[in-house]
């Protein structure tokens, strides 16, 4: 029995040391886990930190794009409200060529009857026909506003009609009488279709369909005018006007594309400033509702 205590005394003698090794080395193979853990921890976090500011960045990006897109819808919406103004336009071309043709026919008879009267012959016995017109007297009130579309103007006094017409049409639009001053100038673009103030007439139409607040009408002839006159001196109000009018429509989209498209175009118009301005106030308007 003392034997075997002492085999037994000998063996743990001998395996302590070894044991206590094999603990030692089981320690340092866990801290350094621990630290590598530790590493790969940081380097999850920076990455985590790199992807957070990607994801940001592409937040920045998306926005950007859905402004774009709004934009682009916009001026879609502008150019169908061009494409459905098209027809519009085709009837005033036909309507152009029917009164330039009923011109034509009314001067071809003019001349086709001047040459078949036979020439007046003078006869001595005959009284003297007077030198000189009876002078007319002048009409009370405004009676006669404006030839009819059938009358030619007589060349004698062809260079003071246009600016007769066109000036009453003016009057009558300062007055308020909006229909007046829209028959007028309609008027005066028949007769004087050639005339540098021809734009300016479809202008005041539009004005005087505006100020009825008939703003479907008056975007009509704005577009009208910028489709014939796209040089006009009258372009850059027709594009704020009709703005405007859409703006009343409540089609803030496609006001927002038509007043930036008037501020591209023409930066330096006064037109351009309340553009601007009004650009600012949709904008803001449309912030303010997308806010919760």
């Amino acid at each position: 029995m003392k034997r075997f205590a002492a085999v037994l005394l000998a063996l743990g003698l001998a395996c302590g040391p070894a044991a206590a090794g094999q603990s030692k080395k089981a320690y340092e193979l866990i801290y350094e886990d621990i630290q590598l853990l530790k590493q790969q921890l940081q380097k999850i976090e920076e990455r985590l930190g790199s992807a957070a500011a990607e994801i940001a960045a592409l937040a920045l990006q998306v926005r950007d794009l859905q402004s774009l897109l709004k934009l682009l819808q916009a001026d879609q919406a502008g150019l169908k409200q061009g494409v459905q103004a098209i027809p519009a336009l085709n009837q005033v071309v036909l309507d152009r060529l029917e009164t330039v043709g009923q011109q034509l026919a009314r001067l071809a008879e003019d001349v086709a009857s001047s040459r078949t009267q036979p020439p007046a012959v003078n006869d001595p016995g005959a009284p003297a026909e007077p030198q000189g017109k009876p002078q007319e007297k002048p009409r009370e009130g405004r009676t006669d506003r404006a030839p009819a579309p059938e009358t030619i103007p007589d060349p004698a006094t062809s260079t003071q009609a246009p600016k007769e017409i066109y000036d009453m049409a003016y009057a009558d639009y300062l007055r308020g009488n909006y229909d007046l001053a829209v028959d007028s100038f309609k008027i005066y673009r028949e007769q004087f279709p050639s005339s540098p103030l021809a734009d300016n007439a479809l202008y005041w139409i539009g004005e005087c369909f505006f100020s009825q607040r008939k703003f479907e009408a008056a975007i009509e002839q704005f577009n009208l005018l910028l489709f014939d006159y796209p040089r006009g001196d009258k372009v850059p109000a027709a594009y704020l006007k009709k703005g405007l009018s859409f703006l009343e429509l409540g089609k803030k989209d496609e006001a927002l594309s038509v007043f930036k498209l008037l501020i591209t175009k023409y930066p330096g118009e006064d037109e351009t400033k309340i553009a601007q301005q009004k650009v600012k106030e949709i904008i803001g308007n449309n912030e303010g509702h997308q806010q919760p």
